[in-house]
């Protein structure tokens, strides 16, 4: 039933995406589009190579298509010149949610469009790239980590040119370099991303003591530490440094930081889920270190100079954990027990 459903969803989805596609667009020969719209981790660890299209193309209005997500933090950087935030969930699933704002996107005009993404997805961005009828529309050549190679022969066909990636394992910040040297011909070396200051926080969220931040959640259970061992890692630390204990996550985190609370015994304060985005990345900025599991907080850490330690597991390691040795600054440092089943792309064999 679900294989039903989704074949008549992708039918539904083409005709509409085929009358976007036919709206009439203004020309707009200074527009670019640059299409994002994966997690919070990977635009952190994009902003790198990010900055670079501004050097690339000092003469473009570049608009960001962004996930809703991490928009807030998006329109506080001076890589682009606006920012159009996508519920990536309602693009995906409502019809006229996605037809509107592929209307948009079609209604803009855009000259030249560019999806750095090497791991695609088919209703998604590409989708975008399609709609956006710009006459240069550029991707990279992509991989099948979340397309079949039937979707992929239909999508590649959306592109003017495809920048070529090395079939070679790359760790994302290297992955988005080599999409900037490819699609500029020119030298560009990894570095670590770096966030400026983007908000004041307000009192409700200031702690006047030192202290450090655990982010307890993960996406998925599999790649979450049991909470038992992030209560004894509260304990000891605060036991040894006398540093408050700060525990923090999305709204879905809250009841798990309240836990880890509860059973430390110490004065720790649960921000988990009360914070925006940018006040997140602030308080990172000000912790004496971040212990958590492979996720964006992590990313954001590196992004802050923040001391980092980050329980990996192995469904995508050596992808977004750990970061290259030659990359300077202070990186996260990586706690694990590397397994013969490594480099599963999560679909887990240990998971209990």
């Amino acid at each position: 039933m679900r294989v039903i459903f989704h074949r008549f969803k992708l039918v539904i989805f083409s005709i509409l995406d085929a009358l976007a596609g036919i709206t009439p667009g203004r020309a707009a020969p200074e527009g670019l589009l640059l299409v994002r719209l994966d997690a919070i981790g990977d635009f952190i660890i994009w902003l790198d190579s990010a900055k670079e299209f501004r050097r690339l193309y000092p003469d473009k209005c570049i608009t960001l298509c962004a996930n809703s997500t991490w928009a807030l933090l998006a329109e506080k950087l001076p890589y682009w010149d606006q920012v159009w935030p996508i519920d990536v969930a309602q693009f995906g699933r409502n019809p006229i949610y996605r037809f509107i704002t592929l209307q948009k996107i079609r209604k803009a005009g855009f000259e030249v469009a560019i999806q750095p993404t090497v791991s695609r997805v088919f209703l998604h961005g590409d989708a975008i790239i399609r709609a956006s009828g710009a006459i240069q529309r550029i991707g990279s050549v992509g991989d099948l980590s979340n397309m079949s190679p039937r979707h992929k022969r239909v999508s590649d066909g959306w592109y003017t040119a495809l920048v070529a990636a090395s079939e070679v394992p790359l760790m994302e910040l290297e992955r988005n370099a080599e999409f900037i040297r490819n699609l500029s011909c020119q030298e560009f070396k990894a570095s670590l991303p770096a966030l400026p200051q983007l908000t004041q926080l307000p009192s409700r969220l200031k702690i006047s003591t030192p202290y450090f931040i655990i982010f307890p959640g993960a996406s998925w259970s599999g790649r979450q530490w049991p909470a038992a061992y992030f209560v004894e890692v509260v304990v000891q630390l605060h036991r040894k440094y006398h540093w408050t204990p700060v525990l923090c996550g999305g709204p879905s985190d809250a009841h798990l930081c309240q836990a880890i609370v509860d059973q430390s015994a110490t004065p720790a304060v649960n921000l988990g889920g009360v914070t925006s985005l940018p006040e997140l990345v602030e308080l990172l900025r000000g912790a004496c270190i971040l212990i958590g599991n492979e996720t964006s907080a992590i990313h954001l850490a590196a992004a802050t100079s923040t001391p980092a330690v980050c329980i990996l597991g192995g469904g995508h390691f050596g992808r977004f954990m750990p970061y290259p040795e030659y990359v300077s600054g202070i990186k996260p440092a990586v706690a694990m027990h590397k397994m013969p089943c490594y480099y599963c792309n999560w679909r887990c064999t240990q998971a209990h």
